[in-house]
């Protein structure tokens, strides 16, 4: 029977989906091969593995239990292509000691160049009202096929030697259409960036070399491998149809549906799925944030994320206590989609960063067994430290 795992992030993103995707792929025997499953977003994502031997890295293209050498990554057809962005972590994963193996699935939408400058234009011209994205051009790569054409890799693939005068179409026909409905004007620098050929051919070398790098697959292939871990991208908060947050929303679907779907042939699995928070709520972008404070008064000396650096397009990171009633209600609702037979399971990580409890106020704390007493679930895992090596079993009796 299949083994299968579902790693979710149950806040804003940032919750350590990464370090509990390399531990369920490095829980399988070393000579049995782990299919690592992305299921929504794109490049967007950060996902933090630090290893045993010093080696860090942040995947976005690639699943997160990559360093394991068993691991094969499979972007699913929910899955946003981005071929510079693919390139340049490939090769940092190659100097890490990492050849990647990944399956991409033929119906993946991929991100052209003038999606990319799009978005960050926009948001640039929104000055103090931006979204809060993180710049690669997701939404607008959903945008553009949904009213345009539907770019994906097959397609592109088998019309490869078109794909510069397609990109030219694109940027004369649809694109001052958007920028239109966007109410955005466009400076003559902006334009002559989006017309540069030279970015185009660049561009057209990156996706070469994922087609090469590459295997292009269809639906069947989720059929070939016995043990599977599904990773999870940005969190339930920021779920495209959370319309509490709106617009400060991720475009996808970031909670079990997507991953149930693709089981959907799957008659029968060993299945577990694991909702991960911080001990503490974060988040990087604009919106809502209802239990937002200062660092400081989750630690007194206060916290500094290596991963999520201040930027244009987010701006700070953001830090909050942690909310109980809002992820309750997130992972609930998060569980109206399970079809099937599943263990629940809860993963709290940073509790090093917070003398083991939850911080839920100034003064006011919880223990994780408590949590799983309020969530009604019986097993959970917690984490002190970067490493999978620091991750232990916690029961709600404990």
């Amino acid at each position: 029977m299949k083994k299968v795992k579902i790693v979710i992030g149950a806040n804003f993103g940032d919750e350590g989906k990464g370090l509990l995707t390399d531990y369920f792929c490095s829980t399988f025997p070393a000579r049995e091969k782990v299919l690592n499953v992305r299921f929504n977003g794109g490049a967007q994502a950060g996902h933090t593995v630090v290893k045993s031997d010093g080696r860090r890295h942040v995947f976005s293209h690639f699943g997160s239990g990559s360093f394991n050498e068993n691991n094969l990554t499979y972007l699913s057809p929910y899955f946003i292509l981005n071929p510079m962005l693919f390139v340049k972590e490939y090769k940092v994963l190659e100097s890490k000691g990492v050849v990647p193996k990944v399956y991409i699935h033929k119906d993946c939408l991929v991100t052209f160049p003038c999606d990319v400058m799009i978005n960050q234009m926009v948001e640039a011209h929104r000055d103090k009202n931006r979204h809060g994205s993180c710049g690669v051009g997701i939404y607008e790569t959903i945008k553009r096929t949904s009213n345009h054409q539907k770019t994906t890799i097959g397609y592109i693939r088998e019309n490869f030697d078109q794909l510069a005068t397609m990109i030219a179409g694109i940027i004369e026909g649809y694109v001052p259409q958007r920028l239109d409905e966007l109410n955005t004007e466009l400076t003559d620098s902006e334009w002559e960036l989006i017309r540069n050929e030279n970015i185009t051919e660049n561009y057209s070398a990156d996706l070469l070399f994922m087609l090469q790098h590459t295997e292009i697959v269809e639906d069947n292939i989720i059929n070939e491998y016995n043990n599977i871990v599904f990773e999870g991208a940005q969190g339930l908060l920021l779920d495209a149809d959370n319309m509490e947050y709106y617009p400060h929303l991720t475009p996808s679907n970031t909670g079990i549906k997507n991953a149930l779907e693709i089981l959907s042939g799957v008659d029968a699995c060993d299945l577990s799925v694991c909702y991960v928070t911080r001990s503490y709520f974060t988040r990087h972008g604009a919106g809502l944030f209802k239990t937002e404070c200062d660092s400081t008064d989750l630690k007194p000396e206060g916290l500094r994320d290596k991963t999520n650096q201040t930027n244009s397009y987010q701006g700070n990171f953001r830090y909050g206590y942690f909310d109980v009633a809002t992820f309750k209600h997130s992972v609930e609702r998060d569980l109206a989609f399970l079809n099937r037979a599943a263990m629940v399971e809860l993963a709290v990580t940073h509790l090093d960063e917070t003398g083991g409890h939850l911080i839920l106020g100034k003064s006011e704390k919880l223990e994780v067994a408590d949590l799983l007493k309020i969530v009604n679930l019986h097993d959970g895992y917690i984490s002190n430290g970067e490493t999978i090596g620091l991750l232990a079993r916690v029961s709600k009796n404990m």
